[in-house]
């Protein structure tokens, strides 16, 4: 179980990570209300997790990211935000927050992003399935993570019309990354139908035109060649098999 600092303004917001973590089994080592404090607190106790929200007084969490990874490099960190602050959470990313969480939050998505940062996995009896789950995996549509300042762009079989607009949003926070790496990957998909493959493309284009850097692959064989097949503008071209 993990030892996490809660980092928010907002009493309620704290109020209820508390409660999804102790929950959960992991112990709660303290509360901060501004990025300075969460510098301050992250000293005393040197925690597994922090969960760090984006806007608040003094020190945002974008510094207060900053600020403890200059001293604690292996520091572990999820951004908590709003759905209007996605280049924020790219920032962070950059800066090397480890993850991230949309709100308003659910106890199963905290956890299941908690468990991912973390490297585990804890299978509980009041864990609930997410509405986007993909054949009952759990897993979100897309995730975004940055490693080595490439920024992994990964897509589940849930993904669809309504949820990637939130996925180009994203991307939109991306393009102005300089110098932006990218690598789109289909993961295990083995179908798409052409109106979400044609707006993938579109997605890569727009990274060509920042002059950005990006890898397109996939598990699925099948997949990769049913796409050159298809000729796809601008996915057809440089689509791979991961290994």
């Amino acid at each position: 179980m993990a030892r996490v600092l809660i980092v928010d303004d907002s009493a309620i917001m704290r109020r209820n990570l508390k409660t999804i973590f102790v929950q959960a089994g992991h112990t709660v080592v303290g509360e901060a209300t501004n990025g300075g404090q969460a510098q301050l607190m992250y000293r005393t106790h040197v925690p597994d997790l922090v969960t760090m929200d984006i806007t608040m007084p003094n020190v945002n969490g974008i510094e207060a990211v900053k600020l403890i990874k200059k001293e604690y490099p292996d520091a572990k960190i999820i951004m908590v935000s709003a759905l209007d602050q996605r280049k924020m959470v790219l920032e962070a990313l950059r800066e090397g927050a480890k993850h991230y969480i949309i709100k308003p939050i659910d106890h199963a998505t905290v956890l299941k992003v908690v468990n991912k940062v973390l490297g585990t996995r804890i299978k509980e009896s009041n864990e609930v399935p997410e509405e986007n789950g993909a054949e009952g995996t759990g897993d979100a549509p897309f995730e975004i993570k940055n490693i080595e300042n490439t920024f992994h762009i990964v897509l589940s079989p849930s993904l669809n019309e309504e949820n990637l607009t939130s996925l180009m949003q994203a991307i939109q926070g991306l393009l102005y990354v300089k110098p932006l790496k990218v690598e789109l990957d289909f993961g295990s998909i083995d179908k798409l139908n052409d109106p979400l493959l044609d707006k993938l493309a579109g997605i890569v284009k727009a990274i060509r035109n920042v002059e950005g850097i990006i890898r397109v692959v996939a598990r699925n064989k099948d997949f990769v060649n049913a796409i050159k097949e298809k000729r796809v503008n601008e996915l057809a071209e440089i689509i791979e098999v991961s290994e």
